[in-house]
């Protein structure tokens, strides 16, 4: 029962990381390959101020989000007002996470360098976990769904015609970098606090990978299809511990297939919903409430 608690917690965490990415790479288009960094700020940041100062966890991990949105400027302003896009913002955000990484490697006595720290308390149970992962989700659903998002989606398909109709596409992009690194930020201290010891090799390029391959695989402009990803993309390598020297190889070709038979990802565009469900038992107690009425 702990063990799948365990997987759970971490379904959570990666799903609240990955909302971020959404934002950033399945609304606006921007591929990223460096979010791994902005998880370690904000589990870095979280664990410091709770440990070392007493600070609430829940407090702490704002404070580690906003410091990795923040830190998301010193990479995201000069590229995005530079107009960099596709793969050159790509390789500038892995730059950056990887930056990031070597500088924790070697800052003491506080993050303990390349020892990493430890004696992190833990704070986070499946509860927390899933509450927060259930406000990320909605938030992450009503901003996609509002103005912004559709904003977003302009600069997504065509970025000329939106600048054309008055959209100020670097300041949305720009936007979109800040929530993102916010949730990641986020995604972080939940990972402290459920870890309880972290190295800056926890936040490598992986991770990164992991969460951009949750979302093409759940599908370019979907939060449904991507959330649907990441549970399966976390639960997948643990279900395959029984055959651990295939494992990895399993995995690969598993995500091959699905990018061959199914390119656009599990769900596409589109989102799962009740509203069919609902308004087909709406429509069948109408059918019944006339039938009791012609009846008497």
């Amino acid at each position: 029962m702990g063990y799948a608690k365990g997987i759970l917690i971490l379904m959570s965490i990666n799903i609240v990381g990955v909302c971020g990415v959404i934002i950033l790479t399945g609304f606006t288009g921007l591929f990223s390959l460096g979010h791994a960094g902005f998880m370690s700020i904000g589990a870095y940041v979280a664990a410091i101020l709770t440990k070392y100062f007493g600070i609430p966890f829940l407090l702490s991990m704002l404070i580690g989000g906003l410091i990795a949105s923040l830190s998301s400027l010193i990479v995201g302003y000069p590229t995005l007002r530079g107009k960099l896009k596709g793969d050159y913002f790509a390789i500038a955000m892995m730059g950056f996470a990887e930056s990031i990484r070597l500088l924790f490697s070697n800052i003491y006595p506080y993050f303990n360098g390349a020892l990493g720290l430890s004696g992190i308390p833990l704070k986070m149970n499946l509860t927390t976990s899933l509450i927060i992962c259930a406000i990320v989700v909605y938030f992450t659903f009503r901003y996609l769904n509002s103005q912004h998002g559709k904003l977003l989606i302009s600069i997504r398909e065509q970025e000329v015609a939106a600048e054309l109709i008055g959209v100020n596409v670097t300041k949305e992009k720009l936007k979109s970098l800040l929530i993102s690194a916010f949730l990641c930020g986020i995604s972080g201290g939940m990972m402290a606090f459920y870890y309880t010891y972290m190295t800056p090799n926890t936040f490598s390029a992986e991770l990164s990978n992991n969460m951009l391959a949750a979302v093409v695989f759940g599908g370019m402009g979907s939060i449904s299809g991507p959330v649907i990803a990441t549970i399966i993309l976390t639960a997948l390598p643990e279900l395959l511990r029984a055959v651990a020297r295939w494992r990895l190889v399993i995995y690969g070709l598993l995500m091959i297939i699905v990018m061959l038979f199914r390119p656009e990802g599990l769900l596409g565009n589109k989102e799962i919903s009740l509203y069919p469900f609902i308004k087909r038992i709406k429509k069948e107690k109408k059918v019944r409430d006339v039938t009791i009425k012609e009846g008497k």
